[in-house]
């Protein structure tokens, strides 16, 4: 294997590993399970794969303080996960997965007041972009009138809950492997989606065969799948160019959207989808350059 081989592989392990993420939506759509269902088994299917790796584990040394911390951020995903899902189901594929991504945002803000992190005018500027691109989405009249679709805002709330798992294990993180980080938020995420679904007296059983089939992808393909390759390819790549390059997931989520569900977007769509993934651009990959040349 030559060496342009080997810088390119990080490079197609990461876009394998958006590929994965960007078809959850339609996994979601054609499972045709109930949110909090299918959020369930998602995690479900991935903790049972993962369980076998962390036995095998050598280290097992995360304090009860962290195991905590996991697990409340497993709470929070798995919150994130039945707005997200309930979204996607009652709206579209595409526009959730959109919003969704304003997660970041609220990491910066949430960064700023519970870690002191700095935020620089870049960060302000991208957010006012994006938010100005979420109010063409949705329209500026609609907005006005107070008709905001149920998915937007599902949408929204399941982006907050993203952020606040990314907050709560950020610091956890640091100090564990992936895999014990991973496993514990799986398993506070298949608690609290198991709690959810008996007081919602959610079904667990009697679906179809091939409901069961994209219940499964959604746990191997887009849970394990899809994390385990975006996090092996951050031990290569900057994490900064990570960040950007996975705003190509909308793109290619609306592109699947278009060719298997036969969505269809109309013009303010297409605007607006573009001011957010620019706004998020400008949030991430030019205040990240900006603070790099500042430190140089």
């Amino acid at each position: 294997m030559n060496v342009e081989s080997v810088r390119k592989a990080p490079w197609i392990i990461l876009f394998l590993g958006i590929v994965c993420i960007s078809v959850s939506a339609i996994f979601e759509k054609e499972a045709q399970v109930n949110g909090i269902s299918s959020a369930f088994y998602r995690i479900f299917f991935a903790t049972l794969f993962i369980l076998p790796f962390y036995i095998k584990t050598k280290n097992k040394n995360m304090s009860y303080k962290g195991i905590c911390i996991c697990l409340l951020g497993g709470m929070f995903f798995a919150f994130e996960l039945v707005f997200w899902n309930i979204a996607v189901i009652i709206s579209n594929a595409t526009f959730p997965t959109l919003i969704v991504n304003l997660s970041s945002i609220w990491v910066g803000i949430g960064a700023m007041l519970l870690f002191k992190e700095k935020l620089n005018h870049f960060h302000w500027f991208g957010n006012g972009i994006a938010m100005l691109g979420i109010a063409v989405l949705i329209g500026i009249s609609n907005i006005v009138e107070m008709k905001v679709d149920r998915g937007f805002i599902f949408s929204i709330i399941a982006s907050i809950f993203l952020a606040l798992y990314v907050l709560s294990v950020k610091q956890v993180r640091l100090k564990n492997s992936t895999l014990q980080v991973v496993f514990f938020t799986f398993l506070g995420s298949v608690i609290t989606l198991f709690i959810c679904c008996i007081i919602t007296e959610s079904k667990l059983y009697g679906f179809s065969s091939i409901s069961w089939i994209y219940l499964l992808c959604l746990g191997l393909i887009t849970q394990v799948g899809g994390y385990f390759l975006i996090n092996f390819s951050l031990g290569y790549i900057d994490s900064s160019k990570v960040s950007v390059f996975t705003l190509v997931q909308p793109i290619l989520t609306a592109i699947f959207a278009v060719i298997i569900l036969n969505e269809s977007f109309a013009m303010h769509h297409i605007i607006g989808g573009f001011l957010v993934l620019m706004g998020l651009f400008i949030a991430i990959a030019i205040k990240d350059a900006h603070l790099r040349q500042s430190v140089s």
